[in-house]
């Protein structure tokens, strides 16, 4: 009975107790309730604004991320000289290129791969040995496979070849008597699915370029045998006047070539594609920024048949048109000129080595460049290397004499009008060192308009506190170098000029700071300069003191309009 009784008051007890805790918590199940609820609202509210409300924007959201561009270059501007002749235009080049329709098989393009190789000519000159090995590798699997052993198929399934070295192993074991087994066909065809599967997968990818008229009605006609097949135009750069120039105005890369290593990076950050075409020297390179145009862009989509439709987003536009300071007449005349010394001067017996003639003819007010001419002679071959005028140098000679008689005027080495003998000059251990003749006793303007040599060896010997010594030393400051390329400098000599034209260069500087050497540098035998700098050089004198940089472009035009858009 006490058995009962104790049962009965622990259920009691445990009942109040059921009864408390359920007191207590309810109110926080009720909230936690409350807000569960409140949660899964939130979460049905958004889903049915996302899925039925604002269905329509998030499906276009979609769509905008996921689908394709195909970008289409448009025509470089064109480069003209200071009067509006063209001297770099476009040319059209027609190209059947291809791409891949939806979903197609890599079998399905294999039979379009045969079907042009039969209908179309295809070049398979440029294909190696290496190459055909690997058509070999396609077209005969079986064979392929038969030149691993046992043992190393073991080695590879163990993971210890790689299927690189599996295919490194087929290619060396491969001979001529396996590639005889090829036919022109499997090569060709070979050929063509190679330039189908070009990287990136879903881009234009040319086929076969500089295609005729013929070939391009031929594939219109039988459109429906060459799904994803198409025609494009190609914008090549022609020269009206042929070679002239070429090596100032530049050139353009091929889109098989693309962007130029180097600057890589670059023009992907500014949007171009790898194949894009650049300018990859002289003034093509300069101004890319304005000669290349606007790429039209196309979204890419699907109709039933799986083919590409590609429908225009962005309009694009040809790039901007350079004026140059060159005049195409003068620059002609400047060529004949030269060329006509050259044949003159064949049998001359002082001229026999005479291979180089440097010509540039400029505005000195602006800094027009209007004749760049660097003439060579190489055999019976005579032509015009205008590059080498800002990149090539030489020993300037006595017309750096009106730089030396600055140099003393303006370091108070020479008073105006002061006369200098004019006698030879003898270092120890040095070979005489005189002008063309001894010109005896003559002032600084004699001096210049008869190219004293003394007379600036008397400069430079007071510029570095020589005391002259007839065939004893000369001991000479070592800063008088420093000094004279600093004033020499202030003219464009020995340092860059800057042209708007990539490569310049500044010539050689001598690092020899001996007392001779001095002697040497005041009348032009020492650091060597470019034609481009002595041009400066004459210049600055012709312009009062003021120094002026070269161009060779004037200004860019937006095409179809008058207005400019840049101004050098």
């Amino acid at each position: 009975m006490m058995l009962k009784i104790t049962k009965l008051a622990r259920d009691l007890r445990l009942k109040k107790n059921t009864e408390d805790y359920i007191k207590r918590f309810n109110p926080r199940l009720l909230i936690l309730s409350v807000l569960l609820i409140a949660l899964f609202l939130i979460v049905w509210i958004n889903l049915f604004s996302i899925q039925i409300l604002r269905n329509d924007e998030y499906r276009e959201k979609l769509y905008n991320f996921t689908k394709t561009y195909q970008n289409m270059a448009s025509p470089r501007g064109e480069i003209r000289d200071r009067n509006g002749e063209i001297l770099v235009a476009n040319q059209e080049r027609l190209a059947i290129v291809y791409y891949p329709p939806l979903n197609i098989s890599s079998s399905e393009e294999w039979d379009l791969a045969y079907q042009f190789a039969k209908d179309f000519e295809i070049d398979i000159s440029t294909l190696t040995q290496r190459d055909l090995k690997d058509v070999f590798l396609v077209n005969f699997p079986k064979e392929a496979e038969a030149l691993i052993s046992e043992g190393e198929w073991d080695a590879y399934y163990d993971g210890k070849l790689t299927d690189n070295g599996i295919y490194q192993l087929k290619i060396e074991r491969l001979t001529s008597t396996h590639l005889e087994q090829l036919s022109e066909m499997m090569i060709k065809a070979y050929q063509v699915k190679q330039a189908m599967n070009q990287a990136p997968r879903f881009n234009l990818k040319t086929i076969k370029d500089n295609v005729s008229i013929d070939e391009i009605s031929f594939l219109i006609a039988n459109s429906n045998q060459y799904k994803g097949f198409d025609v494009y135009v190609y914008f090549d750069r022609s020269y009206p006047y042929d070679a002239m120039l070429r090596g100032l105005l530049g050139g353009v890369t091929s889109s098989k070539q693309g962007l130029l290593s180097e600057r890589l990076n670059y023009y992907l950050a500014l949007g171009y594609s790898r194949n894009s075409s650049m300018g990859r020297s002289g003034v093509e390179y300069q101004y890319e920024n304005l000669l290349k145009g606007e790429d039209t862009v196309y979204t890419v989509d699907y109709n039933d048949q799986g083919l590409a439709i590609f429908n225009e987003a962005i309009v694009g536009s040809k790039g901007q048109d350079l004026r140059t300071s060159i005049d195409v007449n003068l620059q002609l005349k400047v060529e004949e000129i030269l060329t006509n010394n050259f044949i003159q001067e064949t049998n001359n017996p002082y001229r026999k080595y005479m291979d180089t003639i440097y010509v540039v003819v400029s505005d000195p007010k602006t800094g027009d460049i209007l004749s760049l001419a660097g003439m060579k002679k190489e055999g019976d071959v005579i032509y015009n290397n205008p590059v080498a005028t800002y990149t090539e140098s030489l020993a300037a000679g006595s017309s750096i004499k009106g730089a030396t008689m600055y140099l003393g005027y303006n370091e108070g080495l020479i008073r105006f009008n002061e006369t200098i003998v004019d006698e030879p000059i003898k270092i120890a251990d040095t070979p005489i060192k005189k002008s063309l003749r001894d010109l005896g006793r003559v002032n600084d303007l004699v001096a210049l308009a008869k190219s004293s040599n003394v007379y600036m060896f008397h400069i430079a010997m007071r510029l570095g506190g020589a005391n002259y010594v007839y065939n004893g030393p000369l001991n000479i400051d070592k800063q008088a170098f420093t000094t004279i390329r600093n004033t020499f400098s202030q003219f464009g000599l020995g340092t860059l000029t800057g042209i708007d034209v990539p490569s310049e260069t500044v010539g050689y500087i001598g690092t020899s700071t001996l007392g001779g050497h001095l002697l040497d540098f005041v009348i032009g035998q020492y650091d060597t300069y470019t034609p481009m700098q002595l041009s400066q050089y004459i210049n600055t004198i012709a312009n009062h003191g003021v120094r002026v940089k070269p161009r060779v472009v004037v200004e860019a035009t937006i095409t179809n309009s008058n207005r400019t858009s840049y101004t050098n």
